[in-house]
């Protein structure tokens, strides 16, 4: 137990030294605040950019399959799921 205890104090010794160190390194919450509202939002972008990549690729491969093949685009399996 007592280790434990030891244990304990020098985690949370070293906590408040890495909270302390950090709000002196990044500012306020307000900045904070702004930087994660900042960082989702580029994340958002990516994945609409990704999204985009993905749904591209789909097209490119059902239209190498209906050059392929004398389908209707009625007759392929998910075409009502496309975009």
């Amino acid at each position: 137990m007592k280790r434990f205890m030891i244990g304990f104090a020098v985690g949370v010794a070293i906590g408040a030294a890495a909270v302390a160190i950090g709000t002196a390194r990044f500012g306020s919450v307000e900045t904070m605040a702004a930087r994660v509202r900042g960082a989702i939002a580029v994340g958002r972008q990516a994945m609409e950019a990704y999204e985009q990549d993905l749904w591209a690729d789909v097209r490119r491969r059902r239209a190498i399959g209906m050059a392929n093949t004398d389908h209707t685009p009625s007759d392929v399996p998910g075409a009502r799921y496309e975009r």
